[in-house]
């Protein structure tokens, strides 16, 4: 019998959106933990995980589809055999404000931000996930997307839209043995959510002390969360599509 080969496989390759802080820093780091080769794109890089032998940071404006597919074709050498996962993470919240007040330049800032960008990447990624002859997209969505909370409806529109974005997906890419989902992770304390420097690291324990005011778990990590994105985005071909995992707390 030959002798088993000892040179570790990998997972795969994964690409994640807005990985220079916050939720796709997390999602970017648990790839790694698992396995996966990870191709990171954002606007300001991150040189902490691009210190990983696994990881290609590649700087991008995803809002620019030249940008994106530029970015790509400088990480051939590791997509050269295809994608197996894509998250569709990048985005950006507008703060609250009346509605009666909201002026049509919030909206549209919002969807540039949330839904081109998942559009651009969907769009550029999808020759690779089809060349790896299966694949998931994993958008991280938000449950405001209900609409319950007026004052936040130009980003709860983004969100919604970007739903129907992944539903769209799963129904066009199916014969493709790709599927689509989102996550809600409800609130999640990032840089971005706490109102901290880009780069600043939420400790655990100012986590523990907010959630033991709010006597519940309702304040996660982005760790926690990435635990949750990474697997609902390895899941088989044949596994579930089309479906939102709500983890908010919040009814759909």
């Amino acid at each position: 019998m030959p002798e088993p080969d000892p040179t570790p496989r990998s997972a795969g390759t994964a690409v994640v959106s807005g990985t220079s802080s916050g939720i796709g820093a997390a999602v970017a780091a648990r790839f790694l933990e698992r396995g996966h080769h990870v191709v990171g794109l954002s606007r300001r890089g991150n040189p902490h995980l691009a210190a990983h032998p696994s990881y290609l940071d590649c700087r991008a404006d995803l809002t620019d589809e030249n940008s994106v597919r530029e970015a790509l074709a400088t990480a051939s050498e590791v997509t050269s055999d295809g994608v197996s996962a894509v998250v569709l993470n990048a985005g950006a919240s507008p703060g609250p404000r009346e509605l009666a007040d909201v002026p049509w330049s919030v909206p549209a800032a919002a969807y540039e931000a949330n839904v081109h960008t998942a559009l651009n990447l969907m769009q550029a990624t999808l020759p690779l996930l089809q060349r790896n002859g299966s694949g998931t997209l994993t958008f991280v969505g938000a449950s405001l997307a209900n609409g319950l909370t007026p004052e936040r409806w130009a980003y709860a529109a983004s969100k919604a839209a970007m739903t129907t974005l992944m539903r769209a997906c799963s129904v066009s890419l199916a014969e493709d043995r790709i599927v689509a989902n989102e996550v809600r992770p409800g609130p999640v304390a990032t840089p971005m959510t706490m109102g901290g420097a880009p780069d600043a690291e939420i400790r655990e324990e100012v986590l523990d002390v907010i959630n033991e005011g709010y006597r519940t778990d309702w304040l996660k990590s982005a760790r926690q969360v990435a635990e949750w994105i990474v697997s609902i985005a390895e899941f088989p071909p044949n596994g579930p599509t089309g479906q939102i995992f709500n983890y908010s707390r919040k009814p759909l």
